[in-house]
């Protein structure tokens, strides 16, 4: 055996631990999910996902050697990544072999389109108007609005080193966001029943609101057959909006890349798994056009039904197991309010105009739109001047100077003096 058939087959070897529990505990839920009362209607990937936060919060995560926030350091921590991010991405993409045509109305199209194209500035405008009371630092404010609109940790992840954010940041951030993710697994499903969506509606508010992609598609799956392909169809479309708001956020921080490695960044940024949930979209539609109903193109539409299935109860047990109670308590009061409030923005808002687009009222999806960009721009700019205001005699100086084109003043080490009390952190 080669040197690198070794490599790989110890690198399978060592994903088996994380896999074979994400599995059984997938597994488990499915065998409990018989036993529940019709009565609840409570989903799989829900079961699998307290099942999976018990085991991590109870002493059989000592037994199994699964010990809190040491994931990465036992047996079981490369398999629940590849799970996390593998299976979940590969699943994604075999959702679009589910995708038919007849699932969308126009309407829905429609209000989607409006929904992120307003639900994502109101989120940033009104997490940085909120930020200036709270006194929460402009990179923080920067790292929860991009997690919060676009695709949790990915997303801030991926804006950290934009903005130059610490990480004492991105770790507020990241348990800031995860927690209200948490909260969505839990309430989503009750809210789009009351607000009277069908599941197919359901799912494409979860991919509007939900922070990140893995619980985007569980919190899906809840709304009933269909939910979980539509969450992966608005979440692809939130995600692809990625490429751009890292460009827009390395212009506002006032280093702009030359045109082409503008362009690297934009490609560089348009996920694999959203190009292959595309693909599998369109063969859907060219293989019922084909194939129509004959039995080996059904049964390959049966096969990929199931694998989808199982391997979504997976990605829910795998979240599960990340929800430690210290983990989702440790981000500090002013992060959690401003998470709170983002959150609340943009599922509120995507709310809001998926029944507006529900009910077909065209007029008040373009009113609710105006009204929610304008109100939430003059907060935005209210609060801006404010902060600007607020920053010592130094810092003004060095905008002024900044703006005049003239040299910033440099400390002896040569490195821009930032006395602004944005760029501190709080203690909270």
């Amino acid at each position: 055996m080669t040197d690198a058939a070794e490599t790989r087959a110890r690198s399978a070897l060592a994903v088996l631990p994380g896999v074979a529990l994400a599995a059984a505990i997938g597994g488990a839920a499915l065998v409990v999910k018989r036993f529940v009362p019709v009565r609840f209607a409570l989903p799989d990937v829900l079961v699998a996902l307290f099942i999976g936060a018990v085991v991590i919060n109870s002493p059989v995560a000592r037994w199994l050697g699964l010990g809190p926030r040491d994931r990465g350091r036992n047996r079981y921590g490369r398999g629940l990544d590849f799970v996390g991010k593998t299976v979940l991405r590969a699943s994604v993409v075999l959702m679009g072999l589910r995708i038919e045509a007849h699932f969308f109305a126009p309407g829905e199209l429609v209000a989607v389109a409006i929904a992120i194209g307003t639900a994502l500035p109101t989120t940033y405008f009104l997490t940085h108007a909120l930020a200036v009371p709270l006194r929460v630092p402009r990179r923080l404010a920067d790292l929860v609005a991009a997690g919060t609109m676009i695709c949790g940790a990915s997303a801030v992840n991926a804006v950290a080193p934009v903005i130059g954010a610490r990480r004492q940041e991105q770790g507020v951030a990241l348990a800031t966001i995860f927690l209200f993710s948490a909260v969505a697994l839990v309430v989503f499903r009750f809210v789009a029943g009351a607000a009277g969506l069908t599941a197919h509606q359901g799912g494409l508010w979860s991919g509007l609101a939900v922070n990140d992609l893995a619980s985007a598609v569980a919190v899906g799956a809840q709304m009933g057959p269909g939910g979980a392909e539509m969450a992966a169809v608005s979440k692809s479309a939130r995600v692809l909006m990625l490429a751009p708001i890292l460009v827009l956020f390395s212009l506002s921080r006032g280093a702009p890349a030359e045109r082409g490695a503008l362009g690297r960044t934009v490609l560089g940024h348009v996920p694999g798994f959203v190009i292959g949930f595309l693909a599998l979209t369109l063969a859907r539609a060219a293989g019922d056009a084909v194939f129509g109903d004959s039995p080996a193109w059904r049964g390959l539409i049966a096969v990929d039904r199931h694998v989808v299935a199982f391997a979504t109860v997976m990605v829910s047990a795998g979240i599960g197991i990340h929800l430690e109670l210290p983990g989702l308590l440790a981000a500090g009061a002013r992060a959690v309010v401003l998470g709170a409030t983002a959150a609340s923005v943009m599922s509120g808002l995507t709310l809001t105009l998926m029944v507006l687009g529900a009910r077909g009222s065209q007029p008040g999806l373009v009113a609710t739109s105006v009204a929610a960009l304008a109100g939430s721009f003059v907060l935005f700019q209210v609060a801006r001047r404010a902060r600007l205001a607020a920053s010592v005699p130094g810092e003004v100086t060095r905008r002024r100077r900044a703006a005049a084109g003239l040299p910033a003043t440099l400390t002896g080490s040569g490195a821009y003096h930032d006395h602004s009390p944005s760029g501190e952190f709080p203690a909270s």
